[in-house]
């Protein structure tokens, strides 16, 4: 029907595909990658875990999974704010996570993914309200389409402490791509973003999470620090450094389902 409400069922389908391929696209490799590869900060006395929200959608002109509409943000960022919670930036994200900061739990990075227009309608006046700041994946050849933020927007938002970032060059299924294509969304994303903005751009998220060994390999030889994936949990320091989990908000989660989310044992 749209992008949103066809996005689950594109990623089932690549998923089926993923399954039958898996000896030539690298699933095995993807596993192997996963033991071979260090942990984000091995060195640290004890485990950083940090919440990372996965947003993309906010708006009221239409629903969906991925799709949270103004005011559940707005209630979500206002309960953060009375739990105490202050949103962080990538610098300080990565220093809690090397342990170079202390940890108190109150601490969430707060993300976007694909770069719409309502991110900088909505989203930000509310994040903006509460003290929060927050991260967009710009997938870049979106910059400036039809529901998507235009340069100057991307700008503005980057004056106001967002960090932007990349989400590839038009959001590919990158596993299924060859290995200059990979290079090409990847790599290229980032040139154009550090161009524009004249800030390094060293954080990527994974378009559908999707990635193989090639794929993982081919960010880290890009220049990136980390990078995020689709799956569902709490970052951890003890996660692969470009394996990093997010906690996806759905548009249909009420209040007390964010709250659980967050924190599970807190029996709210």
């Amino acid at each position: 029907m749209n992008r949103h409400k066809s996005r689950k069922l594109l990623i089932i389908g690549v998923g089926f595909i993923f399954a039958i391929m898996s000896f030539t696209i690298g699933v095995n490799q993807l596993l192997t990658f996963k033991k071979a590869t260090v942990v984000f900060a091995s060195g640290t006395e004890s485990e950083v875990q940090i919440p990372v929200l996965c947003y993309h959608s906010i708006t009221d002109k239409k629903t969906g999974e991925y799709v949270v509409s103004p005011a559940r943000l707005e209630e979500q960022m206002q309960w953060l704010r009375e739990q105490g919670y202050r949103s962080i930036n990538l610098s300080r994200f990565e220093l809690l996570m090397k342990g170079k900061l202390p940890n108190d739990g109150r601490n969430v990075l707060i993300t976007f993914d694909d770069g719409y227009k309502d991110n900088y309608t909505n989203a930000y006046p509310i994040l903006n309200k509460y003290g929060y700041v927050a991260v967009e994946f710009l997938v870049t050849n979106w910059v400036g389409g039809p529901d998507y933020m235009n340069w100057s927007e991307v700008d503005q938002l980057s004056g106001k402490g967002w960090d932007l970032m990349s989400h590839t060059r038009t959001h590919p299924y990158l596993p299924l791509h060859t290995t200059k294509g990979q290079m090409d969304e990847i790599a290229g994303s980032k040139a154009l973003l550090e161009k524009h903005l004249s800030k390094p751009v060293h954080v990527i998220a994974y378009p559908y999470g999707l990635r193989s060994f090639e794929t993982v390999k081919i960010v880290k030889d890009s220049g990136y620090d980390y990078a995020f994936t689709f799956d569902d949990g709490m970052t951890t320091s003890l996660q692969n450094p470009y394996l990093l989990k997010r906690l996806f908000i759905s548009g249909e989660m009420d209040l007390p389902a964010f709250k659980q989310k967050l924190e599970p044992d807190s029996g709210s």
